[in-house]
């Protein structure tokens, strides 16, 4: 379940706006009756209310209300007004042909002057610190937010298939979208209540999950922590807005006439005040950008409200649309905030407008009440240690609670969506598709108490095992919330050796985490891989194999494991370690003076701490996956080496550190960088050195070096730094011929430096080392690097890096050196 939940939190994620089914929501379009041209920025406007909107340089609109409305209409400058009839509570499609007011008119003199629509925003920019939420002092609010997951572009004809027989009764739910037109049917919704506390200086930002419940999903406590509503936060006050890893420009930009032609449409009383209203529309598309309108107060010069729609044929992935909604109001004489916001999202594997596919359409709505502003936070708030806190009784809720904190109330169809859910997971075929998924997405086929797999170990082949099979077992969460039992064996016939490993997992608690572990195995290991690399059987590495995967080392290991998380983002975990290594004909354990030795014995204690801040993480029975943060994760590991405990034969000690961050640089994209480095105490044999980090493969691996061998370089003493620079199309995307294969740009560079004291040096001709080295082993103190260009989302998930080796380029006994490298991977980003 671990990935599938991971899928499913993406999606949870990027859940947006939901519509009811007694809102009435019209879509249509305006053209001019004589001509049939598209008409934009028309006034469309529900009678009887100040809600309205334009239209686009297309001429076409969407609107929605909850409010009792009965008539739509349409005006613009010389045409005449015209007014239609709405079916209240429905989806309504209602086209506009505005016939031309003729007039004569004497001569005009027109004379070139300043768009008015730049002084407002110049206005807008001006006041900006007085108006932006985020430079308010502090401010408090309390969040209602609904998200909901609909099925959409289902064709008609899929009822009278196999799937009306077990799914019949879903359809009763359909519903029409006014923002795309498309019918949907609703799968998953989610509510939850949370309090909101916000500080500028010192920063402080923290949200109290109250209460939440999910459709489907069973009670899950660290799901609770994304039906909350930081995860996807529009200010359009910020120059860039950040959603799904896309930074779009802000039509509130400072940079916002690079982006965008704006232009006043409009001026209307609302409540006694004059709102300006300003439509904006993309100069070009090499950056994210939006098309839509934003209402300004001309007293305030804030922001209203807003209507943003994401361009059509921007560098983007999966989202097909995007529609965000932002209402405010005014809390006192001068202070605007937020009241509403809505996203709408549809995901698709194919993006044009016309396909068949289905889609899935996301739906967020945030309301707010109870706005504090500039009030002390209270002492208890600030003493939390997390951005994201979820209440013990989060899940305990029963509907009273939610009918009391809703700030309207659902629809029937809305009230049935949690039991329909319940109803689909009961039948068969659904089942049946669930488990072709999950052991798809985990690689194990479950039973309901054990599973076997993953199947993507069951053959491999390398040159010391020849080929190799394997068949795991595991037991599941239906088997015990407490217990899991882990073991596989597996056969390779060029060594005719049986291998095995087994572990025995018991968590005491999840949230935070308390576990322990025991584990051990007889098999072989690459020594140097790095933490991404494919691990033993794994049938891509014999797949796309450079031809030396054969220094392989095998291992008997046996370790007790501790792992406590103090409180969220600070954990330990305590190891005790024992390792028996035997040398393979690859690989040999070789004395200065000629000795060979048939094994060694490593017992060892490792203290390891990760540190982290507001990192959110998904966690389920028996396991945890880290969706990352927005500071720096710290890592340290100490390992001290006991010798003549459990036959260990050195004392030795180990330090070290690693932190890995990523970060935006809007427009130019994102980076991701680690930094690691350690030191090796006291004389160890070369498989206790620092093995660096090779690449045997033809796959990309961000955390190895695609042109170094594995046992090439060797440390007791090292640091290291692995760069990317993801450009997200920026200079692609404005070149004609590239700019419509939406590819992007890509840039690494990875360094090494090291040293080896002599006693640990087994390159050395007369070496006082433990053992001799491999040949073609060396020290690393003549920095190595390289560096290297790619292009990504080719075909929107392939990855390919062309890289270079700037140092160490000559080949030297025992080592057939890769100056240029090519590898590949698979991304599915945004």
């Amino acid at each position: 379940m671990k990935y599938l939940k991971l899928c499913f939190v993406l999606l949870l994620l990027a859940w947006v706006s939901v519509v009811e089914a007694q809102t009435t929501k019209v879509r249509g379009k305006v053209v001019d009756a004589e001509t049939g041209e598209p008409m934009p920025l028309v006034s469309i406007v529900f009678v009887g209310t100040t809600i309205g909107v334009t239209t686009d340089f297309d001429g076409n609109y969407d609107i929605e209300t909850r409010e009792d409305v009965s008539e739509i209409m349409a005006s613009f400058v010389s045409y005449e007004r015209q007014t239609v009839a709405v079916k209240k509570g429905a989806f309504n499609t209602i086209d506009f042909k505005l016939v031309p007011i003729v007039t004569h008119l004497d001569e005009v003199k027109v004379k070139p002057g300043e768009n008015p629509a730049h002084a407002i925003l110049r206005n807008i920019s001006k006041n900006k610190k007085r108006n932006n939420p985020a430079e308010k002092d502090s401010y408090s609010y309390t969040t209602y937010t609904k998200m909901e997951l609909d099925i959409a572009n289902m064709k008609p004809e899929f009822k009278n298939k196999k799937l009306q027989k077990n799914f019949g009764f879903i359809f009763q739910y359909m519903d029409t979208s006014a923002i795309t037109g498309k019918a949907y049917l609703p799968v998953m919704i989610s509510e939850a209540s949370a309090d909101y506390y916000y500080r500028r200086s010192p920063k402080l930002s923290r949200e109290i999950v109250k209460a939440s419940r999910i459709s489907g999903i069973e009670e899950d406590y660290s799901l609770a922590q994304f039906t909350g509503h930081l995860h996807v936060n529009v200010n359009l006050y910020d120059n860039y807005i950040n959603i799904f890893e896309v930074n779009f420009a802000s039509p509130l930009s400072e940079h916002g006439l690079m982006y965008y032609k704006y232009f006043l449409v409009d001026s209307v009383q609302k409540e006694g005040r004059k709102i300006y209203k300003i439509r904006f529309h993309p100069k070009g598309k090499s950056t994210p950008v939006f098309d839509g309108e934003v209402n300004i107060d001309s007293t305030t010069w804030a922001l209203e409200s807003a209507r943003l729609r994401m361009a059509k044929g921007l560098n983007v992935n999966w989202i097909r649309d995007l529609a965000i909604e932002n209402t405010n109001e005014l809390i006192n004489d001068s202070t605007w905030f937020l009241k509403q916001d809505k996203i709408l999202a549809d995901f698709t594997v194919q993006m044009k407008d016309s396909s068949k596919l289905i889609s899935f359409m996301g739906h967020r709505q945030i309301d707010y009440s109870n706005v504090k502003v500039n009030e002390d936070i209270p002492t208890e708030i600030q003493k939390l240690d997390n951005d994201v806190i979820i209440n013990k009784d989060v899940l305990q809720n029963d509907e009273n609670y939610w009918q009391s904190v809703r700030p309207y109330e659902l629809s029937e169809k809305e009230q049935n969506i949690y039991n329909m859910v319940d109803s689909i997971k009961n039948v068969p075929l659904y089942k049946n598709i669930y488990d072709i998924i999950q052991t798809a997405l985990l690689g194990y086929y479950n039973t309901k108490y054990i599973g076997f797999g993953p199947y993507y170990k069951l053959m491999s082949f390398n040159k010391l095992e020849g080929c190799r099979f394997q068949l795991g077992v595991k037991t599941t969460s239906d088997f015990s919330k407490h217990v899991r039992l882990t073991g596989y064996g597996a056969y390779s016939t060029k060594d005719g050796e049986f291998k095995g490993g087994g572990t025995v997992e018991y968590i005491f608690n999840n949230q935070p985490t308390s576990k322990f572990t025991i584990s051990g195995r007889h098999d072989v290991l690459q020594l140097g891989a790095s933490e991404n690399a494919f691990t033993t059987g794994n049938i891509l590495s014999s797949i796309f194999s450079r031809g030396n995967n054969d220094k392989l080392t095998l291992i008997n290991s046996f370790d007790v494991r501790y792992e406590k998380e103090w409180w969220q983002g600070f954990s330990n975990s305590f190891t005790l370690e024992y390792r028996q290594m035997f040398p393979t004909k690859y690989v040999d354990f070789v004395r200065p003076n000629g000795e060979i030795v048939d094994q060694i014995h490593t017992t060892q204690l490792r203290l390891g701490t990760r540190l982290s801040r507001n990192e959110i993480v998904v966690r389920q029975t028996f396991d945890k996956v880290s969706m990352g943060s927005d500071f720096p994760i710290v890592g340290i590991d100490v390992v001290a080496g006991l010798k003549n405990i459990l036959n260990g034969d050195y004392e030795y000690y180990r330090l070290e550190l690693s932190v890995k961050h990523d970060f935006n640089i809007a427009p130019l994209g994102y980076s991701d960088i680690m930094l690691s480095g350690g030191k090796i105490f006291n004389k160890v044999p070369y498989p206790l050195l620092k093995l660096h980090e090779g690449n045997a493969t033809y796959f990309y691996d961000p955390y190895a070096f695609s042109c170094m061998n594995f046992y090439e370089f060797a440390s007791d003493l090292w640091g290291a730094v692995f760069w990317e620079h993801h450009f997200k199309g920026f200079f692609l995307s404005k070149i004609p011929l590239m700019k419509r294969l939406k590819w992007r740009e890509v840039a690494t560079v990875k360094a090494l430096w090291g040293t080896l004291s002599d006693k640990n040096n087994g390159s050395l001709s007369n070496t006082d080392a433990i053992f001799r080295f491999p040949e073609g082993m060396s020290s690393v103190s003549k920095p190595y690097i390289e560096a290297g260009v790619g292009v990504e989302n080719i075909f929107r998930f392939i990855r390919v890096d062309a890289i270079w080796r700037l140092t160490h380029r000559g080949d030297r006994s025992g080592q057939d050196v890769d100056n240029f490298a090519i590898n590949f991977s698979l991304h599915l980003n945004f």
